[in-house]
Protein backbone atom coordinates (compact mmCIF):
# COMPACT_ATOMS: atom_id res chain seq x y z
CA UNK A 1 0.00 0.00 0.00
CA UNK A 2 2.56 2.46 0.94
CA UNK A 3 4.17 1.85 -2.50
CA UNK A 4 1.21 2.57 -4.18
CA UNK A 5 0.24 6.01 -2.58
CA UNK A 6 2.85 8.87 -2.25
CA UNK A 7 3.40 10.16 1.75
CA UNK A 8 4.88 13.31 2.96
CA UNK A 9 8.14 13.23 3.99
CA UNK A 10 8.15 14.78 7.17
CA UNK A 11 4.77 13.16 8.28
CA UNK A 12 4.99 10.03 6.53
CA UNK A 13 1.46 10.96 5.76
CA UNK A 14 -0.54 10.38 1.84
CA UNK A 15 -0.76 13.28 0.23
CA UNK A 16 -4.68 11.99 -0.76
CA UNK A 17 -5.06 12.19 2.83
CA UNK A 18 -4.01 15.88 3.17
CA UNK A 19 -6.03 16.92 0.12
CA UNK A 20 -9.21 14.73 1.50
CA UNK A 21 -8.10 17.00 4.68
CA UNK A 22 -8.17 20.02 3.35
CA UNK A 23 -11.06 19.72 1.17
CA UNK A 24 -13.04 18.54 4.25
CA UNK A 25 -11.73 22.28 5.35
CA UNK A 26 -12.81 23.80 2.98
CA UNK A 27 -16.23 22.41 3.30
CA UNK A 28 -16.62 23.11 6.88
CA UNK A 29 -15.49 26.57 6.74
CA UNK A 30 -18.31 27.11 4.20
CA UNK A 31 -20.86 25.35 6.34
CA UNK A 32 -20.11 26.99 9.61
CA UNK A 33 -20.29 30.25 7.40
CA UNK A 34 -23.88 29.55 6.30
CA UNK A 35 -25.23 27.88 9.60
CA UNK A 36 -23.85 30.09 11.97
CA UNK A 37 -26.06 32.79 10.55
CA UNK A 38 -28.82 30.97 9.16
CA UNK A 39 -30.97 30.86 12.97
CA UNK A 40 -30.86 34.66 12.42
CA UNK A 41 -31.43 34.45 8.87
CA UNK A 42 -34.58 32.84 9.45
CA UNK A 43 -36.04 34.15 12.32
CA UNK A 44 -34.92 37.85 11.29
CA UNK A 45 -35.51 37.76 7.67
CA UNK A 46 -38.36 35.50 7.02
CA UNK A 47 -39.98 36.02 10.80
CA UNK A 48 -40.22 32.21 11.79
CA UNK A 49 -40.91 31.31 15.14
CA UNK A 50 -38.30 29.36 17.43
CA UNK A 51 -40.58 26.23 17.52
CA UNK A 52 -40.48 25.87 13.76
CA UNK A 53 -36.90 27.04 13.65
CA UNK A 54 -36.54 23.48 16.10
CA UNK A 55 -38.97 21.40 14.10
CA UNK A 56 -36.43 22.51 10.87
CA UNK A 57 -32.81 21.43 12.86
CA UNK A 58 -34.48 18.27 13.79
CA UNK A 59 -36.04 17.04 10.23
CA UNK A 60 -32.75 18.35 8.59
CA UNK A 61 -30.43 16.51 11.05
CA UNK A 62 -32.73 13.67 11.19
CA UNK A 63 -31.72 13.62 7.53
CA UNK A 64 -28.09 13.88 7.96
CA UNK A 65 -27.52 11.35 10.06
CA UNK A 66 -29.87 8.64 8.47
CA UNK A 67 -28.37 8.52 5.04
CA UNK A 68 -25.08 8.11 6.23
CA UNK A 69 -25.57 4.34 7.04
CA UNK A 70 -26.74 4.47 3.21
CA UNK A 71 -24.27 6.40 1.55
CA UNK A 72 -21.57 3.91 3.32
CA UNK A 73 -23.52 0.46 2.40
CA UNK A 74 -23.65 2.02 -1.41
CA UNK A 75 -19.56 2.50 -1.27
CA UNK A 76 -19.15 -0.98 0.02
CA UNK A 77 -21.45 -2.19 -2.58
CA UNK A 78 -20.07 -0.60 -5.84
CA UNK A 79 -16.49 -0.49 -4.01
CA UNK A 80 -16.33 3.61 -5.30
CA UNK A 81 -16.03 6.04 -2.76
CA UNK A 82 -15.09 9.23 -4.87
CA UNK A 83 -18.44 9.32 -6.16
CA UNK A 84 -20.51 9.86 -3.26
CA UNK A 85 -17.98 12.97 -2.69
CA UNK A 86 -18.02 14.32 -5.69
CA UNK A 87 -21.95 14.15 -5.58
CA UNK A 88 -22.32 15.33 -2.21
CA UNK A 89 -20.21 18.64 -2.58
CA UNK A 90 -21.88 18.93 -5.65
CA UNK A 91 -24.82 19.22 -3.70
CA UNK A 92 -23.00 21.83 -1.03
CA UNK A 93 -22.35 24.05 -3.69
CA UNK A 94 -25.72 23.86 -5.32
CA UNK A 95 -27.20 24.48 -1.96
CA UNK A 96 -25.18 28.23 -1.35
CA UNK A 97 -26.81 30.02 -3.94
CA UNK A 98 -30.25 28.68 -3.27
CA UNK A 99 -30.16 29.82 0.31
CA UNK A 100 -28.23 33.56 -1.07
CA UNK A 101 -31.34 34.09 -3.61
CA UNK A 102 -34.36 32.05 -1.38
CA UNK A 103 -37.68 34.62 -1.74
CA UNK A 104 -39.12 32.42 1.34
CA UNK A 105 -38.97 29.82 3.77
CA UNK A 106 -39.49 27.15 1.77
CA UNK A 107 -36.59 27.75 -0.69
CA UNK A 108 -34.87 28.13 2.64
CA UNK A 109 -36.01 24.20 3.83
CA UNK A 110 -34.49 23.21 0.54
CA UNK A 111 -31.34 24.57 0.54
CA UNK A 112 -30.70 23.72 4.31
CA UNK A 113 -31.74 20.02 3.56
CA UNK A 114 -29.71 19.96 -0.19
CA UNK A 115 -26.68 20.77 2.32
CA UNK A 116 -27.77 18.04 4.70
CA UNK A 117 -27.79 15.36 2.39
CA UNK A 118 -24.67 16.12 1.46
CA UNK A 119 -23.52 16.19 4.83
CA UNK A 120 -24.78 13.03 5.33
CA UNK A 121 -23.39 11.62 1.83
CA UNK A 122 -19.70 12.41 2.35
CA UNK A 123 -19.64 11.41 5.97
CA UNK A 124 -18.80 7.75 5.78
CA UNK A 125 -17.35 7.36 1.96
CA UNK A 126 -14.99 9.53 3.41
CA UNK A 127 -13.87 8.04 6.49
CA UNK A 128 -13.95 4.88 4.81
CA UNK A 129 -11.39 6.34 1.59
CA UNK A 130 -9.40 7.33 4.89
CA UNK A 131 -8.82 4.19 6.38
CA UNK A 132 -8.67 2.59 2.52
CA UNK A 133 -6.06 4.75 1.78
CA UNK A 134 -3.82 5.40 5.08
CA UNK A 135 -1.07 2.86 6.40
CA UNK A 136 -1.81 0.25 9.12
CA UNK A 137 1.36 2.10 11.11
CA UNK A 138 -0.54 5.53 10.71
CA UNK A 139 -3.94 5.18 10.70
CA UNK A 140 -4.46 6.75 14.07
CA UNK A 141 -2.04 10.43 11.97
CA UNK A 142 -3.95 9.64 9.55
CA UNK A 143 -7.56 10.41 11.00
CA UNK A 144 -6.60 12.35 13.29
CA UNK A 145 -5.04 14.94 10.43
CA UNK A 146 -8.31 14.35 8.94
CA UNK A 147 -10.65 15.55 11.89
CA UNK A 148 -8.24 18.25 12.94
CA UNK A 149 -8.46 20.17 9.43
CA UNK A 150 -12.14 19.83 9.58
CA UNK A 151 -12.08 21.13 12.61
CA UNK A 152 -9.28 24.03 11.21
CA UNK A 153 -11.98 24.90 8.71
CA UNK A 154 -14.60 25.81 11.27
CA UNK A 155 -12.24 27.75 13.14
CA UNK A 156 -11.81 29.84 9.70
CA UNK A 157 -15.51 29.66 9.09
CA UNK A 158 -16.08 31.46 12.82
CA UNK A 159 -13.09 34.19 11.95
CA UNK A 160 -15.02 34.87 8.09
CA UNK A 161 -18.19 35.55 10.00
CA UNK A 162 -16.91 37.92 12.41
CA UNK A 163 -14.72 39.93 9.89
CA UNK A 164 -17.42 39.43 6.70
CA UNK A 165 -20.69 40.73 8.72
CA UNK A 166 -19.52 44.23 10.20
CA UNK A 167 -17.40 44.57 6.35
CA UNK A 168 -20.86 43.70 4.45
CA UNK A 169 -22.91 45.80 6.94
CA UNK A 170 -24.82 42.39 7.81
CA UNK A 171 -26.07 41.39 4.08
CA UNK A 172 -26.45 37.66 4.55
CA UNK A 173 -27.01 37.30 1.00
CA UNK A 174 -23.69 38.13 0.39
CA UNK A 175 -22.20 36.02 2.71
CA UNK A 176 -24.16 32.57 1.95
CA UNK A 177 -22.70 33.63 -2.29
CA UNK A 178 -18.99 33.73 -0.19
CA UNK A 179 -19.47 30.16 1.12
CA UNK A 180 -19.92 28.65 -2.20
CA UNK A 181 -16.21 29.72 -3.15
CA UNK A 182 -14.78 27.18 -0.33
CA UNK A 183 -17.24 24.41 -1.52
CA UNK A 184 -16.18 24.92 -5.26
CA UNK A 185 -12.71 24.28 -4.22
CA UNK A 186 -13.50 21.29 -2.16
CA UNK A 187 -14.62 19.54 -5.19
CA UNK A 188 -12.18 20.50 -7.63
CA UNK A 189 -9.18 19.03 -5.21
CA UNK A 190 -11.51 16.25 -4.87
CA UNK A 191 -11.82 15.44 -8.60
CA UNK A 192 -8.06 15.98 -9.34
CA UNK A 193 -6.37 14.74 -6.64
CA UNK A 194 -7.82 12.20 -5.04
CA UNK A 195 -8.64 8.83 -6.20
CA UNK A 196 -10.78 5.90 -5.35
CA UNK A 197 -8.19 2.87 -3.60
CA UNK A 198 -9.58 0.56 -6.07
CA UNK A 199 -7.81 2.77 -8.66
CA UNK A 200 -4.71 2.73 -6.74
CA UNK A 201 -4.51 -0.69 -5.55
CA UNK A 202 -5.05 -3.48 -8.23
CA UNK A 203 -5.47 -6.16 -5.46
CA UNK A 204 -8.77 -4.27 -4.48
CA UNK A 205 -10.07 -4.81 -7.77
CA UNK A 206 -9.54 -8.21 -8.22
CA UNK A 207 -12.93 -9.21 -5.91
CA UNK A 208 -15.76 -9.20 -7.94
CA UNK A 209 -19.15 -7.05 -6.71
CA UNK A 210 -21.01 -8.78 -3.97
CA UNK A 211 -25.17 -9.22 -3.95
CA UNK A 212 -26.73 -7.21 -1.23
CA UNK A 213 -27.78 -10.07 0.40
CA UNK A 214 -24.59 -11.05 0.53
CA UNK A 215 -23.51 -7.50 2.07
CA UNK A 216 -26.10 -7.91 4.54
CA UNK A 217 -25.55 -11.18 5.90
CA UNK A 218 -22.07 -10.13 6.47
CA UNK A 219 -23.18 -7.09 8.12
CA UNK A 220 -24.21 -9.91 11.12
CA UNK A 221 -20.88 -11.71 10.86
CA UNK A 222 -19.17 -8.65 11.30
CA UNK A 223 -16.17 -9.24 14.09
CA UNK A 224 -17.13 -9.38 17.99
CA UNK A 225 -14.39 -6.67 18.58
CA UNK A 226 -16.60 -4.25 16.42
CA UNK A 227 -19.41 -4.19 18.93
CA UNK A 228 -17.76 -3.96 21.63
CA UNK A 229 -16.39 -0.78 20.32
CA UNK A 230 -19.92 0.41 19.42
CA UNK A 231 -21.33 -0.31 22.65
CA UNK A 232 -18.33 1.56 24.23
CA UNK A 233 -18.77 4.78 22.10
CA UNK A 234 -22.72 4.62 22.22
CA UNK A 235 -21.92 4.66 26.55
CA UNK A 236 -19.53 7.39 26.22
CA UNK A 237 -21.72 9.60 23.21
CA UNK A 238 -24.06 9.83 25.80
CA UNK A 239 -21.74 12.17 28.10
CA UNK A 240 -21.82 14.35 25.10
CA UNK A 241 -24.31 17.23 24.22
CA UNK A 242 -25.01 20.02 22.21
CA UNK A 243 -22.79 23.17 21.86
CA UNK A 244 -25.64 25.15 22.96
CA UNK A 245 -24.95 23.93 26.77
CA UNK A 246 -21.53 25.39 26.77
CA UNK A 247 -22.94 28.42 25.61
CA UNK A 248 -25.85 28.88 28.01
CA UNK A 249 -23.26 28.09 30.64
CA UNK A 250 -21.11 31.01 29.60
CA UNK A 251 -24.24 33.00 29.67
CA UNK A 252 -24.95 31.97 33.23
CA UNK A 253 -21.79 33.45 34.21
CA UNK A 254 -21.90 36.83 32.49
CA UNK A 255 -20.06 36.56 29.58
CA UNK A 256 -21.18 39.14 27.60
CA UNK A 257 -23.55 37.60 24.57
CA UNK A 258 -21.47 39.13 21.53
CA UNK A 259 -18.69 36.95 23.33
CA UNK A 260 -20.05 33.72 23.73
CA UNK A 261 -18.92 32.73 20.34
CA UNK A 262 -15.16 32.60 22.15
CA UNK A 263 -16.40 29.65 23.60
CA UNK A 264 -16.57 27.51 19.81
CA UNK A 265 -13.48 29.08 18.88
CA UNK A 266 -11.60 27.74 21.92
CA UNK A 267 -13.37 24.38 21.85
CA UNK A 268 -12.55 24.13 17.92
CA UNK A 269 -8.57 25.31 18.69
CA UNK A 270 -8.73 22.45 21.21
CA UNK A 271 -9.87 20.30 19.04
CA UNK A 272 -6.94 20.39 16.49
CA UNK A 273 -5.21 18.18 19.61
CA UNK A 274 -6.73 15.06 17.31
CA UNK A 275 -3.79 15.18 14.85
CA UNK A 276 -0.73 14.73 17.49
CA UNK A 277 -2.97 12.30 19.74
CA UNK A 278 -3.73 10.43 16.77
CA UNK A 279 0.13 9.90 15.81
CA UNK A 280 0.67 8.80 19.42
CA UNK A 281 -2.13 6.12 19.16
CA UNK A 282 0.13 4.49 16.11
CA UNK A 283 2.76 4.20 18.91
CA UNK A 284 0.94 3.31 21.65
CA UNK A 285 -1.97 0.93 22.76
CA UNK A 286 -4.91 2.97 21.19
CA UNK A 287 -7.03 2.10 24.32
CA UNK A 288 -5.12 4.08 26.20
CA UNK A 289 -5.41 7.68 23.80
CA UNK A 290 -8.78 6.52 24.05
CA UNK A 291 -8.91 6.02 27.92
CA UNK A 292 -7.36 9.96 28.13
CA UNK A 293 -9.87 10.92 26.19
CA UNK A 294 -12.73 9.89 28.13
CA UNK A 295 -10.65 11.81 31.23
CA UNK A 296 -10.35 15.15 29.77
CA UNK A 297 -14.26 15.15 28.83
CA UNK A 298 -14.78 14.11 32.53
CA UNK A 299 -12.97 17.21 33.38
CA UNK A 300 -14.03 19.43 31.37
CA UNK A 301 -17.27 18.75 32.76
CA UNK A 302 -16.12 19.50 36.23
CA UNK A 303 -14.65 23.25 34.74
CA UNK A 304 -18.19 23.78 33.50
CA UNK A 305 -20.41 22.91 36.30
CA UNK A 306 -18.09 23.50 39.03
CA UNK A 307 -15.87 26.47 38.10
CA UNK A 308 -18.23 29.14 38.47
CA UNK A 309 -17.02 31.71 36.05
CA UNK A 310 -15.59 32.34 32.84
CA UNK A 311 -12.11 31.02 33.30
CA UNK A 312 -13.95 27.89 33.88
CA UNK A 313 -16.16 28.49 30.65
CA UNK A 314 -13.25 29.23 28.47
CA UNK A 315 -11.17 26.22 30.02
CA UNK A 316 -13.80 23.85 29.96
CA UNK A 317 -14.70 24.69 26.35
CA UNK A 318 -10.67 24.27 25.76
CA UNK A 319 -10.43 20.44 27.27
CA UNK A 320 -13.85 19.76 25.26
CA UNK A 321 -12.43 20.88 22.01
CA UNK A 322 -9.41 18.48 22.89
CA UNK A 323 -11.76 15.34 23.73
CA UNK A 324 -13.66 15.91 20.54
CA UNK A 325 -10.44 16.13 18.75
CA UNK A 326 -8.81 12.83 20.38
CA UNK A 327 -12.14 10.44 20.84
CA UNK A 328 -13.00 10.66 17.29
CA UNK A 329 -9.99 10.48 15.40
CA UNK A 330 -9.42 7.30 17.57
CA UNK A 331 -12.72 6.03 17.71
CA UNK A 332 -12.70 6.18 14.10
CA UNK A 333 -9.01 4.71 13.61
CA UNK A 334 -9.85 1.49 15.75
CA UNK A 335 -13.26 1.01 13.84
CA UNK A 336 -10.75 0.91 10.45
CA UNK A 337 -8.41 -1.38 12.49
CA UNK A 338 -11.21 -4.03 13.32
CA UNK A 339 -13.31 -4.49 9.88
CA UNK A 340 -12.55 -5.65 6.80
CA UNK A 341 -12.19 -2.96 3.95
CA UNK A 342 -15.20 -4.50 1.48
CA UNK A 343 -17.33 -3.26 4.68
CA UNK A 344 -15.52 -0.68 5.90
CA UNK A 345 -18.49 1.90 4.76
CA UNK A 346 -20.96 -0.08 6.73
CA UNK A 347 -19.52 -0.20 9.63
CA UNK A 348 -18.98 3.86 9.70
CA UNK A 349 -22.35 4.03 8.82
CA UNK A 350 -23.32 1.76 11.24
CA UNK A 351 -21.58 3.52 14.04
CA UNK A 352 -22.35 6.92 12.96
CA UNK A 353 -26.44 5.27 13.91
CA UNK A 354 -24.81 4.73 17.09
CA UNK A 355 -23.74 7.83 18.06
CA UNK A 356 -26.74 9.84 16.49
CA UNK A 357 -29.00 7.81 18.99
CA UNK A 358 -26.61 8.48 22.11
CA UNK A 359 -26.90 11.77 21.23
CA UNK A 360 -30.15 12.16 20.98
CA UNK A 361 -30.62 10.48 24.56
CA UNK A 362 -27.58 12.85 25.59
CA UNK A 363 -29.49 16.23 24.54
CA UNK A 364 -32.95 15.00 25.87
CA UNK A 365 -31.98 14.26 29.26
CA UNK A 366 -29.25 16.83 29.72
CA UNK A 367 -32.18 19.57 28.92
CA UNK A 368 -34.50 17.96 31.09
CA UNK A 369 -31.91 18.06 33.82
CA UNK A 370 -30.51 21.39 33.30
CA UNK A 371 -34.13 23.05 33.77
CA UNK A 372 -35.13 20.63 36.46
CA UNK A 373 -32.12 20.59 38.83
CA UNK A 374 -29.46 23.18 37.26
CA UNK A 375 -26.47 23.32 35.05
CA UNK A 376 -24.07 21.66 38.13
CA UNK A 377 -26.15 18.68 37.82
CA UNK A 378 -26.38 18.72 34.52
CA UNK A 379 -22.79 18.83 33.69
CA UNK A 380 -22.06 16.10 36.37
CA UNK A 381 -24.33 13.61 34.53
CA UNK A 382 -22.28 13.93 31.47
CA UNK A 383 -19.11 13.45 33.47
CA UNK A 384 -20.70 10.34 34.95
CA UNK A 385 -21.60 8.77 31.85
CA UNK A 386 -17.82 9.89 30.45
CA UNK A 387 -16.76 7.64 33.64
CA UNK A 388 -18.95 4.70 32.58
CA UNK A 389 -17.34 5.09 29.09
CA UNK A 390 -14.34 4.94 30.99
CA UNK A 391 -14.96 1.36 32.99
CA UNK A 392 -15.94 0.01 29.63
CA UNK A 393 -12.62 0.27 28.21
CA UNK A 394 -11.67 -2.43 29.81
CA UNK A 395 -14.26 -4.31 27.13
CA UNK A 396 -12.49 -3.59 23.66
CA UNK A 397 -10.65 -6.53 22.55
CA UNK A 398 -8.32 -7.03 18.82
CA UNK A 399 -9.90 -8.29 15.83
CA UNK A 400 -10.31 -12.30 16.32
CA UNK A 401 -10.54 -12.67 12.49
CA UNK A 402 -7.55 -11.93 10.11
CA UNK A 403 -8.37 -8.90 8.20
CA UNK A 404 -6.80 -7.87 5.21
CA UNK A 405 -6.08 -4.21 6.23
CA UNK A 406 -4.54 -1.84 3.14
Amino acid sequence: MTDLVKCDKFFKIPYMIWIIGISGMLVNLSSIMVFSLTPIYLTQVFGMTTFHLGILEGIVEFISWGIRIFAGFISDYFKKRKPLLVGAYTLTIFARPILALAPSITWVYCAKILDRISNGLQATPREALVGDIAPKESKGACYGLRQSLGFAGSILGALCIMVLMPWMNNNFSYIFWIAAIPSVLALLALLFFVKDIASVNPLQTKSKRKPISALFKEIMTLDPAFWLLLLVAGIFMISNYSGAYRILQANNVGMPLESVSIVMLVQNIGALAGFPMGRLSDKYDRKILLAIGFAITILANLCFGLINSVTGVILGATLWGVQMGVTQSIFQAMIADTVHPDLRGTSFGIYYLVTACALFVANAVMGFVFESYGYTMAFMFSAVMAFIGLLSIVVLKKPSKQLSVV
